[in-house]
């Protein structure tokens, strides 16, 4: 296979990771032993663990951050953000989550780094960020009916937040420059550091007390595909296929999970729903090939699970 056949194979592998593990943490919730405090702890025990070579071969940055930065980093990619996003899963479907999280996370990307640092919006990035507002604005309208719960529109407002939580995070990173693999490291080592402690002091090592097989499908979920395996596979699918093309291989995410939704939990979406993840698609395609097919360093890098 070529170097640009690798490429795409490894950033649709990313993109069916995302996919599914939205999938798939919706499904597990249902009857699951753990909450979403225990798949959190178990998710940066388990990537933590997965970082540590990586700190142990390479000398991780951190003198070039700030207080204010670190914090953010931890929060943005972390322990905020898998809170938000986990327990936004359990109040929405599936479908809504990949189309709201990754996507308000670009619209929140291009707004803060606007304010905070200076970056300019072209025309095209500016009318796709508009096209994800409609389409999500629509997809949140269309469920206000119950169809999914009464409680749906706490998930949005989560999921809201973790795009929130997510660009202040990539702000961040990208202002300090920081390679991928040290920025994961950071946030994920960074999130034991500061979850499990209190984490253990109130609860225990609850999790343990979930059946083995449970356990072990939550640690490769979270931690070593969400947090971990996704994220190379879509740094090696940026080096050889360009930003723009791995931007754009992003882009399926909210179809392809809408999809794995609708064939495997029976969540199909309405008429109008169905048009605004269409709508909202491609303004992710559209703001991401505009931006990050510039020259510009400080462009979006792909939001993970």
């Amino acid at each position: 296979m070529s170097r640009e056949g690798w490429g795409w194979l490894a950033a649709f592998s990313a993109v069916s990771m995302w996919a599914g593990w939205a999938v798939a943490t919706r499904f597990l919730l249902a009857g699951a032993t753990m909450d979403p405090f225990d798949i959190v702890a178990v998710r940066f025990l388990t990537a933590g663990v997965l970082m540590l070579p990586h700190v142990a071969r390479h000398r991780i940055p951190l003198a070039r951050l700030s207080a204010p930065e670190l914090a953010v980093i931890v929060a943005g990619s972390g322990v905020a953000f898998s809170l938000c996003n986990t327990s936004g899963l359990v109040f929405a479907p599936a479908a809504h989550g990949g189309a709201m999280t990754s996507p308000l996370g670009a619209v929140f990307t291009g707004l803060l780094a606007h304010l905070l640092i200076g970056e300019r919006l072209g025309r095209k990035s500016a009318l796709g960020l508009a096209m994800i507002g409609a389409g999500t604005a629509t997809i949140v309208l269309a469920s206000l009916g119950g169809a999914w719960g009464e409680r749906s529109w706490l998930g949005h407002l989560l999921f809201a937040a973790t795009g929130l939580l997510w660009a202040s995070y990539n702000v961040s990173v990208r202002g300090a420059r920081l390679a991928a693999l040290d920025a994961v490291a950071i946030s994920t080592i960074g999130s034991a550091l500061v979850y499990l402690p209190p984490y253990l002091l109130l609860r225990g090592p609850r999790f343990l007390a979930a059946p083995p097989g449970e356990l072990a499908v939550q640690a490769a979920l979270h931690g070593g595909i969400g947090a971990t395996l996704s994220i190379i596979l879509f740094n090696l699918g940026l080096v050889r296929l360009g930003a723009a093309r791995a931007a754009a291989a992003g882009a399926l995410t909210p179809t392809l999970t809408a999809a794995m939704a609708a064939a495997l939990l029976g969540e199909v979406p309405s008429a109008a729903e169905a048009a605004g993840m269409a709508v909202l698609t491609a303004g992710v395609w559209l703001a991401s090939g505009a931006r990050l097919s510039s020259a510009d360093p400080l462009a979006p890098s792909p939001p993970r699970p």
